[in-house]
């Protein structure tokens, strides 16, 4: 008999058309291999998408309970934080009716673990746990969130924002590491924030782990006649994705482009319109530096085959990005920011990624690969086996399992 599960996740994950809902969807796909599942979300309102996501969860064998909880952000809930320890954008998912549910499941199914994704559900998990002392709880950190925070500070140029970035940092720097201390485990998707969070808490060292995200490996692209260009998949509404692409744009692309003109390559964005990204970058004659938008793209798979290289160009955000380990999956040669290739340890610059920082590396790393083919073909062979190596949902399910059981 399988032990059983309640996976707590602060959004609605299918269909997992981003990151965010991925990590929630994939292992709640996964995990029903080792657990009895109960998945329960906060939901705006009960919709038609909402009654297809409980269907298409019950045919994956996971009981799905969405609850009504309007998790958008309101001025006034910003000003009452005032008077509450917990950050705004973490109080603000809960409802006693999810705490309600819970306890329901817990009394009715004997639940031995509770898997929480992200902070933002914390709360429930901590509550439940001194009510029920014998539960484990474990918390899995899509990102180090007061690292977001800080970077947002950082990058805002709005006194108001800032303002509120920086009393919002310390609430949650506070917070976050009391959550650490609180949880059975802490599971971190990227090397780089787990070795934050071990250097910023030695202490809680034995609580802190790893467990790299997966991907489902698809067929790799057929090697013929890419287009001589690069494509950056991304998405005009996310507010990271904005500053990564300003920054490559700004401060790579244009600075190169004499040399990109002479050799006729392109840049592809997916993701937004023409209006929306030319807004987002500040340019108005975009075509002029051999970029293409593309819009949203219906089949991105498809998409990514056509373009002979990938850009990751991570300045602002966390954990690994999604961007990467889709292109590498497909056995794509993927050009990543020292930071990307950092976030996990199996990420090889020349063996299975290619690391820039500036121009200059750019640049360089574009001859040596277009002079040596069979470089190019060593490492979109390479990217394909670190996906299907390192980066496997029935191994992030079948890790959490064995941490469960006090085998790992």
């Amino acid at each position: 008999m399988k032990p059983k599960l309640l996976f707590l996740a602060p959004q609605i994950p299918y269909p997992p058309t981003d990151g965010g809902k991925i990590g929630i969807y994939y292992p709640a796909k996964y995990l029903i291999n080792y657990f009895d599942v109960f998945l329960i979300t906060p939901v705006k309102k009960i919709s038609n998408k909402v009654e297809e996501s409980i269907k298409h969860f019950d045919s994956l064998g996971v009981k799905y309970i969405p609850i009504v909880k309007d998790t958008s952000d309101k001025i006034l809930d910003l000003i009452k934080n005032i008077f509450n320890e917990i950050p705004f954008k973490w109080y603000k998912y809960y409802t006693d009716e999810i705490y309600i549910e819970c306890k329901k499941i817990i009394n009715e199914n004997k639940i031995d673990f509770i898997f929480t994704s992200a902070p933002h559900m914390a709360l429930y998990s901590l509550k439940l746990k001194k009510e029920y002392p014998n539960l484990k709880i474990f918390l899995r950190e899509h990102n180090i969130e007061f690292s977001l925070v800080e970077q947002f500070v950082n990058f805002t140029k709005n006194p108001i924002y800032k303002l509120i970035g920086v009393w919002q940092l310390k609430k949650t720097k506070k917070m976050e590491q009391k959550y650490w201390e609180l949880f059975d485990k802490v599971f971190f998707i990227s090397d780089y924030d787990y070795n934050i969070a071990k250097k910023l808490r030695p202490d809680l060292i034995d609580k802190l782990e790893i467990l790299y995200d997966g991907f489902e490996v698809r067929d790799i692209c057929i090697k013929s006649n890419y287009l001589n260009s690069f494509i950056i998949p991304s998405n005009v509404k996310t507010p990271q994705n904005q500053v990564n692409l300003r920054w490559f744009i700004d401060k790579i692309w244009i600075p190169s482009i004499d040399y990109l003109k002479k050799n006729n390559f392109y840049l592809y964005i997916t993701g937004g319109s023409k209006e929306e990204w030319e807004a987002v970058l500040r340019i108005s004659n975009i075509q002029s530096l051999n970029i293409n938008l593309l819009g949203f793209v219906e089949n991105i798979d498809e998409e990514i085959c056509k373009h002979k290289y990938v850009i990751s160009s991570t300045v602002f955000g966390s954990g690994v990005r999604l961007k990467m380990l889709h292109s590498m999956s497909l056995g794509k040669v993927v050009f990543a920011t020292g930071y990307d290739v950092s976030t996990a340890k199996v990420f090889k610059d020349l063996e299975n990624i290619v690391k820039f920082d500036t121009k200059e590396e750019f640049i360089e790393k574009i001859k040596l690969l277009e002079e040596n083919s069979d470089l190019y073909s060593a490492i979109s062979e390479n990217a394909f086996i670190t996906i299907k190596n390192y980066f496997s949902w029935n191994k992030y399910a079948e890790t959490l399992f064995k941490i469960a059981k006090g085998e790992n």
